[in-house]
C-alpha cells in the first residue's frame, strides 16, 4: 500500500456505477452500502451516510477515518489516534487506495471486507442511493417487532426495521441508561450525572431529548417512547406509550 497525496473530495449521494459496500468479515449478511462520496466512520459521527461505530469501543476515536471516492477510486484516510488495518497493516493519517477484498479493522468491533458494487451483483444497485451507512448485521435481530431496540452496534430499530437515524455518543448514552430502566421515571439529577458525568442545566437534557426523538419517534411533536414527566424526570417506553408528554 502507498499513501497518496491529499487532493480533496466532494461530498453527496453518488451513483449505483460508483456504489461500492463494506462486507462483514466472517457475516454473510452483514453489509454497509457505500452511497456517499465522502463517508466519516467513528464513534461520534452522525451524518446522514456516515458509519458510527458502538460508542463503548473505546479504540475508536470519534472521528476514525474517511471513506472518499476520488477520481473514480475508492480511498481510505485515516485520521485517528491509534491509526486503522488495512489487509494487516497500519495506516496512521495517510490515504491509501481500497482494491475488491482490502480488509478494514478498526478497533475491537469493526471488521469488514471492501468490494465493488456492480449491476451483477446480489445487492440491488438501487438499494445502492437511498439510505444512510448504517445497516443491520446478520447478528443483530432486534427481539420484538414491536417497538424500539437499540443494538450492540449503537443502530436504532423501531418495530422490527432498523432506522436510518445515526446516534451521537451522548445521545447513544441517553438511550442505553434510560433503556436499563423501562418504563421507570429517571429524575433528571440522575439522567443528567449518567450521560455527561457531570452536572447540567435541564435545559441541556430537554435539548438532548427533543433530538433523539427527531431520530427515533414517527412523529417528535406527539412522542410514544421518550416522555418528559414535567418536575419529575423522563421516562423511555420500548413498547411506545400513548400518556403522552407532560413538558
Amino acid at each position: 500500500m502507498s499513501g497518496l497525496r491529499d487532493t480533496g473530495s466532494t461530498s453527496g449521494s453518488i451513483s449505483p456505477i460508483q456504489a461500492a459496500l463494506l462486507q462483514g468479515t466472517g457475516q454473510v449478511n452483514a453489509r454497509i452500502l457505500l452511497r456517499a462520496a465522502l463517508i466519516h466512520i467513528g464513534r461520534g459521527v452522525s451524518g446522514d451516510f456516515d458509519i458510527t461505530i458502538a460508542p463503548d469501543d473505546t479504540q475508536v476515536s470519534r472521528e476514525h477515518a474517511r471513506l472518499i471516492l476520488e477520481a473514480g477510486r475508492w480511498l481510505l484516510e485515516d485520521c485517528s489516534r491509534n491509526g486503522t488495518l488495512v489487509n494487516g497493516e497500519l495506516v496512521h493519517h495517510q490515504r491509501v487506495v481500497l482494491r475488491a477484498g482490502d480488509r478494514i479493522q478498526i478497533g475491537r468491533t469493526f471488521d469488514y471486507t471492501f468490494r465493488d458494487l456492480n449491476a451483477t451483483d446480489d445487492v440491488a444497485v438501487s438499494d445502492a442511493t437511498s439510505g444512510s451507512g448504517v445497516v443491520a448485521t446478520a447478528h443483530e435481530t432486534p427481539p420484538s417487532k414491536v417497538g424500539i431496540w437499540i443494538s450492540p452496534s449503537a443502530a436504532v430499530w423501531r418495530d422490527g426495521v432498523a432506522l436510518s437515524a445515526n446516534l451521537s455518543r451522548t445521545e447513544y448514552r441517553l438511550l442505553k441508561y434510560l433503556a436499563r430502566r423501562p418504563g421507570d421515571v429517571c429524575d433528571y439529577d440522575s439522567t443528567i450525572q449518567a450521560v455527561w458525568g457531570v452536572m447540567r442545566d435541564k435545559d441541556s437534557l430537554h435539548e438532548l431529548i427533543y433530538r433523539v426523538r427527531r431520530k427515533i419517534e414517527s412523529d417528535p411533536t406527539s412522542p410514544r417512547y421518550l416522555i418528559i414527566r414535567a418536575g419529575i424526570g423522563v421516562v423511555f417506553f420500548p413498547q411506545g406509550s400513548n400518556g403522552g408528554a407532560t413538558e
